[in-house]
């Protein structure tokens, strides 16, 4: 039988949440996945990604100091 036709059995629930448990991190972009219901799990393939589009990736602003003389 096809794991898509077993939309509601509570057996599958527990699989996509516990790979959830294991693997939270998004698959696309790499950044952690708050929240169960935040997350849309593929469990034949152990795959997570955020339910719909990732957040934009946080940028990191960095100042270096003035080049010293030679």
């Amino acid at each position: 039988m096809v794991i898509s036709g077993r939309p509601d059995d509570p057996k599958l629930e527990q699989m996509a949440r516990d790979v959830f448990a294991l693997f939270p991190q998004c698959h696309r972009c790499g950044q952690t996945i708050d929240r169960f219901e935040n997350a849309d799990v593929r469990v034949h393939v152990q795959r997570v990604v955020h339910r719909g589009q990732c957040p934009p990736p946080s940028s990191v602003e960095r100042v270096l100091s003035p080049p010293t003389a030679p």
